[in-house]
């Protein structure tokens, strides 16, 4: 089911979830992930994923609350169906320090991820900036309270990360009740137009007392 509309509340409109995705501006830009701590003094997660064809190369960082520090991990993970199987092929483990990504095994990172880094890194998002993209679509899923909002957009600093050329689609969505009452989790997902099977997608997450609560 998609929209709703309640108590004054258009949900179902391009002001609204522009209004809600706004705030990724917390993240992007963030060229310091240390400076995340400030926005998240409770701790965070980040989850940076690559598709590309049944390849899945997945980033996993998590800032702890009390040791201050950044590790975390990286799989690149082949995925094959009928049955269902995800299979690791290269893991590598990896620490944000000094401003810096040190890695267990250099090699196998040179290899499997070779941006080095967080496209919120670069890239500004911010509601003016939103509200002057070229609009695809928008939806609110009133039965799961989700809002998603998809744009079309050749920005250079998104080609230039991924090392593409023309346009793209950036879609963000979440989940109102999650940001409501439990912090910040917002999806930046880019997929190619030609190609949409291709792209990345980056989840910043703040961390609660029910952490688990909320599934990726």
């Amino acid at each position: 089911m998609i929209g709703l509309t309640g108590c004054g509340e258009n949900k179902n409109s391009r002001a609204w979830i522009e209004n809600k995705v706004s705030e990724v501006s917390r993240v992007y830009p963030t060229e310091n992930l240390f400076d995340l701590f400030k926005q998240f003094p409770e701790g965070f997660n980040i989850t940076q994923t690559f598709y590309k064809d049944s390849l899945r190369t997945i980033v996993s960082l998590d800032g702890d609350e009390e040791s201050q520090t950044i590790k975390g991990k990286i799989d690149t993970i082949q995925i094959s169906t009928d049955p269902y199987k995800e299979e690791v092929k290269e893991h590598v483990d990896v620490e944000y320090k000094d401003g810096e990504f040190i890695f267990s095994n250099n090699e196998v990172a040179e290899k499997i991820w070779d941006y080095k880094g967080f496209l919120f890194q670069k890239l500004s998002l911010n509601r003016d900036v939103l509200s002057q993209m070229k609009l695809e679509k928008f939806q609110y899923f009133s039965n799961r309270n989700v809002f998603e909002i998809y744009y079309f957009s050749d920005d250079s600093t998104i080609n230039n990360f991924l090392n593409s050329k023309g346009e793209h689609m950036l879609s963000i969505s979440g989940a109102e009740s999650y940001n409501n009452t439990k912090g910040y989790r917002l999806n930046v997902n880019i997929a190619f137009k030609d190609n949409p099977n291709d792209g990345m997608s980056e989840i910043v997450s703040s961390w609660i007392d029910d952490r688990n609560s909320v599934s990726n």
